[in-house]
């Protein structure tokens, strides 16, 4: 199928999609895979590494490394990186030893929350009553995913809390990211980013006293094929979500935050065989209907108030007539 004059192409845009709701969506499933006998710096830098040498492969191919990243931007790039992937994704992996990869699927998918309260905090902007809601939807239903039957304070055990306190990272350096000076390319910026936390995920694994061959030694296979789809198509589908980004409509794209922790449920439940948790039923959809407000909530008013507003046109030239 050709191309349109602005290269958009529509078979492109639905493989874009599919892949970006299949891939991104079953990342916690092979994140548990691979923690399975890889440590989990190693997996980070295995990920990260070969990751951000395609991001930028593709980028010099594509004609996006026509400038170098400077001094500054790599610096912020690399501080980025170090909140987001060796904090924010790093807590997350480590937390799924022993976390359900629906559980860390769901949470993550609330990290739109996160960001909204983040920017309330730190950039100063303004909480609409849509969003404030969508803060208390979200919560609640955090809340009840969470809890196991016993008490609330039961249900915080340590995997929990290191991949709350991951989410919390990752929202946080993506608020904190706006003040920062990134090269202009996205493709490239993130490519820095994940080279960077790949080479720094490799020294602590050294430092920790792993060593390549004892990794290799104890690696299952399906750890080995969860670390390199992660490693090889996570960072392809990053390619996709880019070509969205410039070729589709916002609304349409971020539509993968909502499809996304499906995918993570499907899989876990499904094919991974974990245990559900006794009000999953009422928690996660909970947590997609804060996610959806966040989303599409200030539209859909914004609509509302169209549909309601009196029809002030007509033929006595009143304000709606056009001059």
């Amino acid at each position: 199928m050709q191309q349109g004059s602005s290269g958009r192409s529509p078979a492109l845009v639905v493989a874009s999609y599919l892949v970006v709701y299949l891939v991104w969506g079953s990342t916690y499933f092979f994140i548990k895979r691979s923690v399975a006998t890889i440590p989990t710096f190693a997996v980070l830098a295995i990920r990260w590494t070969v990751g951000g040498v395609l991001l930028l492969v593709i980028a010099a191919f594509t004609g996006r490394l026509r400038r170098m990243p400077g001094i500054r931007e790599i610096a912020s790039a690399a501080a980025l990186g170090t909140l987001l992937l060796v904090l924010g994704n790093g807590l997350i992996t480590e937390a799924e030893k022993r976390l359900d990869s629906y559980i860390a699927g769901l949470l993550a998918s609330s990290s739109p929350i996160i960001v909204a309260l983040f920017d309330r905090l730190l950039l100063r902007l303004r909480l609409t009553l849509v969003r404030v809601l969508s803060v208390l939807v979200g919560f609640a239903g955090v809340v009840l995913l969470l809890y196991d039957g016993r008490s609330l304070a039961s249900s915080l055990d340590a995997p929990v809390l290191l991949c709350l306190a991951g989410v919390l990272s990752w929202g946080f350096a993506t608020s904190l990211g706006h003040r920062f000076p990134v090269h202009s390319d996205n493709t490239v910026n993130s490519g820095v980013q994940m080279l960077f936390t790949g080479l720094v995920s490799l020294a602590i694994t050294l430092l920790a006293g792993h060593r390549p061959a004892g990794i290799a030694a104890a690696v299952s296979g399906e750890s080995l094929f969860g670390v390199a789809y992660l490693a090889v198509v996570g960072s392809l589908a990053f390619s996709a979500y880019t070509y969205l980004v410039k070729h589709e409509p916002a609304e349409r794209v971020v539509s993968y935050a909502l499809v996304n922790p499906l995918i993570a449920l499907a899989l876990g439940l499904v094919i991974g065989n974990e245990t559900p948790k006794p009000l999953i039923a009422v928690g996660s959809p909970l947590i997609l209907a804060g996610l959806a407000f966040m989303l599409y909530g200030e539209r859909l008013s914004e609509w509302l108030r169209r549909r309601r507003a009196p029809n002030t046109t007509g033929s006595g030239g009143g304000p709606g007539t056009a001059a």
